[in-house]
């Protein structure tokens, strides 16, 4: 709360001040009201003050000479000026002498007021934690506990008084540095519990020396929603843990995430169970940022999409927003179970479906060179013979008539959105006669690959391949 004191010698103007302002919404309280400088010295030697406002001419002591003995007796205490806009010279050597912001006397009857007082609260509040921060740091940090939450709790914490005022300090009103050995972590989760069922916090104890204290601010804010989306969950609400151990958002190399494209892009974690732990391991050891982690989901389920559309009748979908890492486990784990239960075949075991699944990402990888039914049943562990059966009743298409299906509907991906020379993209999906793969283009779609391009020349310019 911000205790502020009225200075003001209009006694109508001081009470009308004091007495109709909504102080409390902009967290304010007064606590004393002066008619000049020198009574409002008097009640700063007994009463504690945050914030003077203060009218210029005054008489016995103006509102000049009180900035400037405020300014030395008191100075972590802020000065608004309260005046009429003909005092403009006044208002500026009181801004020059160290007040913060003015208040014209014509704005009291009107909504401009408010927007005036919150500017005011706001620069307070920025200023005090600042100032509150550097206190702190003229100690030691370690040992210290660190709060991050995905909403603001600064007046939470004092309307609930889980910390002492003195303890606690807020780099902004979701990040807050508790003072070492004053409160421990269990403690704060025991008070905190109840507070509202939609706060979420990290509780990071100070292990080791801190020495670039402005570096370690910033970073704060910039790694705080990172931190919370790697280590809570929408049912864990609370994390502890060590500073030392947290890891922030970094820069990744461009090679990790073309590796991570490529993982996911194969298909192979839909098709076994320790692919998927070995792939979300990977991905989460990255700490990639959202953004990130979406653009690579939405190329994977294009992907989905476009491999099983031809036997599966479903369409996958990416959910819109993704709060904790949890959340991508989550879904890439239903996903992999939704392909398997739509491409389940009861006729066949388990491990047989899951072969026939793993063949067909392998035929979509492998579509650029020679593909015979021999190579994909020896690395599926199967007959020749049982292969072909199995797939020809699962995919309800021969091998050979599937891969060149697959072809073809790679060749269109590569003519919608790549700029290659139809040559090029012949030899990408298997054809080094550009002659053959064009008719069996045109067989199959009634266009030659130049001219299914130009009709769809429209839908994009860019290879999502």
């Amino acid at each position: 709360m911000i205790k502020v004191m009225i200075v003001e010698d209009d006694k109508l103007v001081r009470k009308n001040l004091v007495h109709t302002l909504n102080w409390q919404q902009f967290d304010m309280q007064v606590v004393g009201d002066a008619k000049n400088g020198e009574k409002a010295l008097e009640q700063l030697q007994e009463t504690e003050v945050d914030l003077i406002i203060t009218d210029l001419a005054m008489p016995i002591m103006s509102g000049i000479e009180l900035i400037r003995q405020v300014k030395e007796l008191y100075p972590k205490v802020f000065i608004v000026v309260l005046s009429l806009h003909r005092d403009f010279e006044y208002i500026q050597e009181a801004m020059r002498l160290g007040a913060i912001d003015y208040i014209a006397k014509v704005e009291l009857d009107d909504q401009s007021l408010d927007q005036t007082l919150r500017r005011i609260h706001d620069r307070i509040k920025k200023e005090q934690s600042t100032t509150s921060i550097n206190d702190f740091l003229t100690g030691s940090l370690k040992d210290a506990l660190v709060l991050l939450a995905n909403q603001p709790f600064l007046s939470i914490f004092r309307e609930q008084q889980i910390v002492k005022e003195q303890d606690i300090s807020f780099v902004t009103d979701d990040i807050a540095i508790i003072r070492p050995n004053t409160v421990t972590a269990d403690k704060l989760i025991r008070a905190s519990s109840n507070l509202t069922a939609n706060l979420h916090f990290c509780i990071i104890s100070i292990d080791q020396s801190i020495t670039d204290i402005d570096g370690w601010k910033e970073q704060l804010i910039d790694d705080k929603d990172h931190i919370l989306f790697y280590e809570l969950t929408e049912e864990q609400v609370f994390a502890k843990r060590v500073w030392s151990e947290i890891q922030g958002f970094s820069a990744v190399s461009e090679d990790n995430i073309a590796d991570a494209s490529k993982r996911l892009l194969t298909l192979e974690w839909s098709t076994s169970n320790e692919e998927l732990r070995e792939l979300l391991a990977f991905l989460k050891g990255l700490r990639l940022s959202k953004q990130q982690l979406n653009e690579l989901l939405v190329l994977t389920i294009n992907e989905c999409n476009r491999i099983y559309k031809d036997i599966l009748s479903v369409e996958f979908k990416i959910q819109k927003n993704f709060s904790f890492w949890q959340d991508i486990e989550i879904w890439l784990i239903q996903t992999k179970n939704h392909i398997h239960q739509s491409f389940y075949n009861q006729v066949y075991s388990e491990e047989t479906s899951y072969s026939i699944l793993k063949a067909i990402a392998l035929i979509d990888q492998e579509l650029a060179q020679s593909i015979t039914a021999t190579e994909i049943a020896n690395q599926v562990n199967m007959s020749r013979s049982y292969f072909s059966v199995c797939f020809k009743n699962v995919t309800s298409y021969t091998f050979n008539e599937y891969v060149r299906l697959m072809r073809m509907e790679k060749a269109k991906h590569y003519l919608i959105y790549s700029r290659e020379k139809v040559g090029k993209i012949a030899e990408k999906v298997g054809y080094q006669d550009i002659k053959y793969f064009s008719k069996l283009f045109r067989e199959t779609t009634g266009l030659l690959p130049s001219e299914y391009r130009k009709l769809h020349k429209g839908r994009s310019s860019v290879s999502r391949l």
